[in-house]
Order: structure tokens, then C-alpha cells, then sequence
């Protein structure tokens, strides 16, 4: 385009000057003062063209065809001059370059990152389709506007099920209710909000009902590998390896125990102390093979080894459940992963920014989980058409979670758009390494950054901004032999980046850098949702109360866990409980506890509790049928 431009300019130039020194000829010729001659006498005393060829006039005219010649010649010698000293060609997207790439699609097409304008103005917003960019890291320090100018507008706008990491609350207040209203079933998962109600999460319900003895060994690996970590690469390492195998093992005796929860997991592993003689006892009651040989192989170790094994799996992400709420709030399953691309649902995952480390191997396990299971198969255009948004903000604070870096580029494929949210660069080294952060980075397709003030996370956007090329002048003065002053002016091409680090840390905070993978960058506006007419119309069209979870009565929530127990007993015959000989009493006994099981999901879903006596007077009366024919 430049080069265009250069040539366009001297064929420009060369005309000019050509009908200037043509007319003065013609002029000359034609015995006329030249003094007082029309210096356009080739335009304005044009003959026609019968005589244009006739002398002086075809002199004329032919020596503006020369000099616009030479002076396009010029002029293309001074661009390949200058496109050989040109370095980088980095800048920011026109408007019109977003609009040929694909950046100024309609809202709700794709995630929107920005606009092209101030909040109030009707200019577009900065949005791409989720088949150009299903992802995006975001990288934002506090108080940045991450949660007003991307979170909550995405989360006002995504059309199918979403699940949020919602520090603070925040995003729950702002969308829960709009969500709803456009027919999301909303979930509100806060194991430490003691003042409103939480549904609750249990991954070990899933596994209990797998009948396969390997598979479901599998499984309780897999949720192992999803939250229980360290940071020392060293002894404590090796020690968890097998503790994760003695987790594997306390898993499947909670299972068979038909109190399948990691708050009975940490029971089994803790509650009477890690020695030689629990560990011989476990391995006696439990069933499965696995799981009694790691009970015997631990029985075989000192009590000092043992203690070492109880330290790091507890320090890894297992002591989190000797806390009653989090034991109670993983006692039972409320959300299933399995059904989020085929009803549309919204899952508010609402934690504290000061208890997020201390909730970490949770929400790994949590946010581990629900990968895993949208990765495990893709989905049912027909019967699975909606696709799932995750939020995952305060992403560098979580501890690793490696099945993040290795599933973000299949995930697309399957129907999951993530957004990882973190405050810093250096924070996401600390835990993943530069290399792994830079696979994320990939992974993600777009970057998004908000008022970088850190100098590591500068100099990234600096050098991923790219370089450009600038024209640099140095003007110099020197006296020669007669005392004179004489001035040197001179210029040169120079590379330099499209932003120094230094700018990049200046930026207004108003401003958002865009990086697109395969695309030159981009400088917009920040979204700021409640300033915008769009957003603000969304969010003031809310009404009605928040939807927390309903409260549970005690006494149902202990009748759930009951059912649960005795469903597993009915079909496994788990020990200590009565397992029916003959066939008509197994039918009986199953028909009894589902219909416990039902009566007890209806009086849930209605809100209120009015049947828990009659479901309470029922499970009490098959208790003593059951006693009774022992």
C-alpha cells in the first residue's frame, strides 16, 4: 500500500511539473511572452485532437509524458531504497482490517473482548466467532475491570451452559437471575457461604455407580490425579505417587462402605491415624484386590513412613475435607457434568478471594473433573447442542492443573470455550514454567490485557506487540576553518517495538491490548458493562430474588445419604448390611428405597419439605423390617 502510494505521488508530481515546462515550451514556440503567458496552456488552450499532434502542441504533450516518467521512476527507486532499510511492519488494526478479519461480528456470535469506542457510544463492539477464537487468556491484576469488562458481559451473553469461577460472589449477583431467565437451570456451588445454602458436589457418587471393578478404579486414579499435587519435585513427589494409589484404595472401601464421599475417604485415611494396624484392618474389610494389596503393602511400612505418606497426601490437597463445611458440602451430588451440553445450565462456583488457596485442591478437582468429562466424548449435534463457557479466573492462585494445558486445544472440538483469567505472567510461571505457559498461550488464540503494570507481563505484551519501523533524525553542529556554524541534518530508518515496556505500563486504564494469533494486535476500549446501553439494558431487565439453592433440612439431607447407602447395598451387598436371599426380596427392597428415593426428589424440587415426615416414617419402617429379619 505504501509502495502504491509513493508511485501514485510522483506520477502526480511529474504531470504537474510536466504541463508546466510543456506549456512554457508551447508558449515559447508559439511566439507568445512568456511573462505573461497561461503556464496550463496545454489544458486550457487545448486544440483537439486533430491538431494536438501537430508541432508545438505533440512537444508539449510529450514532455509531460517524459517527466511523469521519470518522476514515477524516481519515485519507485526511492521506495525499493527505503523498503531495503524497513524493518518490522508491526501496528495496530484498522477498522477495517477488523472488520476483513473477522473481529466486529454481532454480539452473542462469539466471546466479545472490547469496542471501538467509549461506553456510551453506539460504536461496535470488538467480537469473533467461537470457530475463530473459542479461548482466551486474560491477563489482568486487580481492580483491572476483568470482572466488568469481560466476565460479566460474556456471561450476560453466552447462549449455552456456562460454569464460573466467581470470586467474591460477584458474577452470581450480576447474571444469575438473567441466566435463569432465559431457562439456564442455575447452580450456586459455595462450600463457604455460611449464610446462604450451596448444592453440593460429590465426584465419588459418579464413580459408585460404575459396576466394572477396573473401571471404576480408573476413575478414582483419574480424580487423584486432578487435585492432589505438590510443589517440591523431590521426596515429597515420590511419596504421593503412592499416595495417590492409597487414596485410589480408600476410595473404593468408602464406596463398598455405600458412603461413597471424600469426606469418608479422609475418615479412612486419618480419623484413627495412619499406622500399621489400620491399614491391616482396611485391608481385611475391603473387597476389591487393588485396593487390598495397597492396604497390605502400607501395613508392611513403619509407622514413621506411614506418618510421611499421611503428611504429604495431606498436604497435597486431602486435609481440605477435615472441614465440616467442605465435608458436607461434597456429601452429595447436585450437578452432573454429563448433562451440561444438552440442557442449558449455569454453575456459579463461589469462593472468597481469601479462601481460594485454602479451597484450591477443591476447585481443582471440580474444574478437573468437568474437563475430563467434555473431553471424553464429542457431542451430539442433535442431543447435545449446547455448548459450555468456562470461566476460570484467578487461574495462577489454583495450583497446577495440568489437564488445562493438556486439553485447551481439543476442547473446542467438543463443545467447551475457556476463558483463563490471571493477574500476572510471572504468576503463571511460578507454577507451570515458561514453557508450559507459553503452550497455554498458544492454546488460547487470543490474548487479552488490562492495565499490565508488572514489568515481566510489559515486556511480553511489548515483544508480542511486535516491532516497526521509524524514521529517526539527528540534527548536529560543527564550526568549520572560518569559525563558522555549520548545521548536519541527517535521517535513517531505525526498528523499534510497536510499544516499549514502558508504555505498555502507562497505558490508560481505560485501554485494552488485543493479540490475536496470526493477526497484527489491537488497541480498543475496555468494556464497562453497566456504562453501556447494550449491557445496561441486559442487566437492569433482571428481576426477582437472587436463586440460591433452597435450604436443606437436616434430617432429609441425612435420609439422602440413607437412600444412597441402601440403594448400594440392595445391588452390591455390601457388608453390614443385610443382603436378602431370595430374589422376590431383593425386588421388594429395591422398590422400597426407589420409591423412598423419588418421594424424596419430588418434595426437593417443589422447595419445600412437607413430605420429609411420611419419606422419614417410611425409611424408619424398612430400618426395622430389615432389623427384624435379621
Amino acid at each position: 500500500m505504501v509502495f502504491a502510494l509513493r508511485l501514485a505521488l510522483g506520477a502526480v508530481a511529474g504531470i504537474v511539473v510536466g504541463l508546466l515546462i510543456g506549456g512554457l515550451t508551447v508558449t515559447w514556440k508559439l511566439g507568445l511572452p512568456l511573462n505573461s503567458g497561461d503556464p496550463l496552456i496545454l489544458l486550457t488552450g487545448f486544440p483537439g485532437w486533430p491538431e494536438v499532434t501537430d508541432a508545438p502542441w505533440s512537444t508539449g504533450w510529450l514532455i509531460v509524458v517524459v517527466s511523469t516518467a521519470a518522476f514515477a521512476a524516481f519515485a519507485l527507486l526511492l521506495s525499493v531504497t527505503a523498503r531495503l532499510t524497513e524493518y518490522g511492519q508491526a501496528h495496530f488494526q484498522s477498522r477495517a482490517e477488523m472488520k476483513r478479519n473477522g473481529l466486529l461480528k454481532p454480539l452473542g456470535a462469539g466471546l466479545v473482548f472490547g469496542k471501538l469506542g467509549t461506553p456510551s457510544s453506539r460504536k461496535p463492539f470488538v467480537a469473533a466467532e467461537f470457530a475463530k477464537f473459542p479461548h482466551c487468556l486474560v491477563v489482568a491484576p486487580t481492580r483491572a475491570g476483568k470482572g466488568v469488562g469481560y466476565v460479566i458481559p460474556n456471561t450476560l451473553l453466552f447462549p449455552g451452559s456456562a460454569v464460573i469461577l466467581d470470586v467474591k460472589g460477584e458474577i452470581f449477583e450480576a447474571t444469575a437471575r438473567h441466566r435463569q431467565a432465559q431457562g439456564d437451570r442455575v447452580f450456586r456451588f459455595a462450600p463457604f457461604d455460611f449464610e446462604n445454602a450451596t448444592h453440593r458436589y460429590n465426584p465419588l457418587e459418579r464413580v459408585a455407580r460404575i459396576e466394572n471393578p477396573e473401571q471404576r478404579y480408573t476413575e478414582l486414579a483419574k480424580i487423584a490425579d486432578y487435585f492432589l499435587t505438590v510443589s517440591d519435585k523431590g521426596t515429597a513427589s515420590d511419596f504421593l505417587m503412592e499416595g495417590r494409589e492409597l487414596f485410589v484404595a480408600a476410595g473404593l472401601l468408602a464406596i463398598e462402605r455405600g458412603r461413597p464421599t471424600l469426606g469418608e475417604v479422609s475418615r479412612i485415611l486419618f480419623a484413627k491415624g495412619a499406622t500399621q494396624s489400620e491399614y491391616a484392618a482396611h485391608a481385611e474389610e475391603v473387597r476389591h484386590g487393588a485396593a487390598r494389596n495397597t492396604f497390605r503393602k502400607f501395613a508392611g511400612y513403619s509407622d514413621r513412613t506411614l506418618s510421611s505418606h499421611a503428611s504429604v497426601l495431606g498436604g497435597a490437597g486431602m486435609s481440605l475435607w477435615n472441614n465440616p463445611a467442605v465435608d458436607r458440602a461434597t456429601s452429595a451430588n447436585d450437578i452432573a457434568f454429563g448433562t451440561l451440553r444438552k440442557l442449558p445450565q449455569t454453575i456459579y462456583v463461589a469462593v472468597n478471594a481469601d479462601d481460594i488457596r485454602t479451597l484450591s485442591p477443591l476447585i481443582r478437582l471440580f474444574f478437573g473433573e468437568l474437563i475430563a468429562t467434555l473431553r471424553g466424548s464429542l457431542p451430539d449435534p442433535k442431543a447435545e447442542p449446547w455448548p459450555v463457557m468456562i470461566l476460570l479466573d484467578e487461574f495462577d492462585q489454583l495450583g497446577p492443573m495440568p489437564i488445562v494445558e493438556q486439553a485447551l486445544k481439543q476442547l473446542a472440538g467438543h463443545g467447551a470455550r475457556v476463558s483463563i483469567i490471571t493477574q500476572s505472567i510471572p504468576g503463571l510461571d511460578n507454577i507451570y514454567g515458561e514453557n508450559v505457559r507459553l503452550s497455554l498461550e498458544s492454546a488460547a488464540g487470543m490474548k487479552l490485557y488490562l492495565s499490565p503494570n508488572e514489568k515481566k507481563t510489559a515486556q511480553e505484551v511489548s515483544d508480542a506487540l511486535g516491532k516497526t519501523t521509524k524514521l529517526a533524525t539527528s540534527d548536529s553542529y560543527a564550526r568549520d576553518a572560518s569559525l563558522l556554524t555549520r548545521r548536519s541534518l541527517s535521517r535513517r530508518m531505525e526498528e523499534r517495538p510497536l510499544m516499549s515496556a514502558d508504555e505498555v505500563k502507562k497505558l490508560d486504564a481505560n485501554i485494552a491490548i488485543l493479540i490475536p494469533e496470526r493477526q497484527q494486535p489491537l488497541r480498543v476500549r475496555r468494556i464497562v458493562y453497566y456504562e453501556d446501553a447494550v449491557f445496561r439494558a441486559i442487566y437492569a431487565a433482571q428481576a426477582g430474588p437472587l436463586p440460591y439453592p433452597v435450604r436443606q433440612d437436616p434430617e432429609v439431607a441425612i435420609l439422602r445419604a440413607e437412600v444412597a447407602a441402601l440403594r448400594l447395598s440392595v445391588t452390591a451387598g455390601a457388608k453390614g448390611v443385610v443382603a436378602f436371599r431370595s430374589g422376590d426380596a431383593d425386588g421388594i427392597a429395591a422398590e422400597v428405597v426407589d420409591g423412598v428415593a423419588v418421594r424424596l426428589e419430588v418434595s426437593e424440587e417443589g422447595g419445600q419439605m412437607q413430605n420429609a415426615a411420611e419419606v422419614i416414617a417410611r425409611m424408619r419402617a424398612f430400618d426395622e423390617a430389615i432389623s427384624a429379619g435379621q
